[in-house]
């Protein structure tokens, strides 16, 4: 008797019309999802692979800073969609610093709070991002400057101005994150902002 082989095809063009009918606003998350995956994962149900992403990292922005090698761990997933979910995570980020493009800074701190909070989403270790910032206090550039270990950080205030100069930056925004999710300075912490302060 010939196998039977059962088609997502229909399943999956219904999901892309709901998509294209209301712009994705009428999609569940997990549905998102599963519309993203099917263009790595193109003969499988992915379905249930969505929802497993969505239960393991908590939601959308969970699945989108996960680190590489926590998404290889997920069955189901292989290297072509573990790819699109960091192009996906990419995008975001990138589109999120173009919304920081001629605009100044200061005056649209939920803007930027926003930029950073997907910027440091899926770093595991203290990283110092440093902003430089124009006359009108417009983005001219960021680097990453220092990188740490999971706890901590060494930073130096005079390399932090040596950068500045060479951007002939008016001004910087520098932030640092703390992935063990204490959102509250460190001493140490304070202490280098005073130095950077009296440097400049």
């Amino acid at each position: 008797m010939p196998k039977v082989v059962l088609s997502n095809d229909g399943h999956r063009s219904r999901l892309k019309a709901r998509f294209a009918a209301t712009g994705g606003a009428g999609l569940a998350d997990y549905e998102l999802m599963e519309l993203a995956l099917t263009f790595a994962i193109p003969r499988r149900d992915v379905k249930p692979l969505a929802k497993a992403l969505l239960a393991r990292f908590g939601s959308l922005s969970g699945v989108l800073t996960a680190l590489p090698e926590e998404l290889q761990h997920v069955k189901g997933l292989g290297p072509s969609s573990v790819a699109l979910l960091q192009v996906v995570q990419q995008l975001a980020i990138r589109m999120k610093r173009e919304g920081l493009t001629d605009k100044p800074l200061l005056a649209d701190r939920l803007t930027l709070l926003d930029y950073l909070y997907a910027r440091f989403g899926q770093s595991q270790q203290e990283e110092c991002v440093v902003l430089f910032l124009n006359a009108q206090l417009k983005l001219l550039a960021e680097e990453t400057l220092f990188v740490g270990t999971y706890t901590t950080m060494a930073a130096s205030p005079r390399e932090i101005l040596k950068k500045a100069l060479a951007h002939n930056a008016a001004g910087l925004i520098m932030a640092h994150n703390h992935p063990q999710g204490a959102p509250q300075p460190s001493l140490e912490d304070e202490l280098f902002t005073k130095n950077l302060l009296q440097a400049a």
